[in-house]
């Protein structure tokens, strides 16, 4: 069996199984930074990296991810991953 489903969405989008796991929260943590306080670091709203945190993301900027990496001093796979 294939990863793709061939059954499109919209405009001849594929589905594909598996997801996107959002692990900025527990960079976080690691860390010991707010969600908050990393919002005043890179000027991102707030109500964003809570989205990310929370994986409550549909459209994912990379300029975002490349702040999150640099500020934190971590990994792209630190923040995000994806499971089959």
């Amino acid at each position: 069996m294939s990863k793709f489903d061939v059954n499109s969405i919209g405009n001849n989008l594929i589905k594909v199984n598996g997801n996107i796991i959002f692990k900025l929260q527990d960079v976080l943590n690691k860390n010991n930074i707010t969600r908050y306080k990393l919002s005043r670091m890179t000027n991102i709203r707030y109500d964003t990296i809570c989205n990310y945190c929370k994986g409550n993301v549909t459209l994912i900027n990379v300029e975002y991810l490349k702040i999150f990496c640099n500020m934190l001093n971590c990994n792209i796979e630190d923040i995000i991953e994806y499971k089959e």
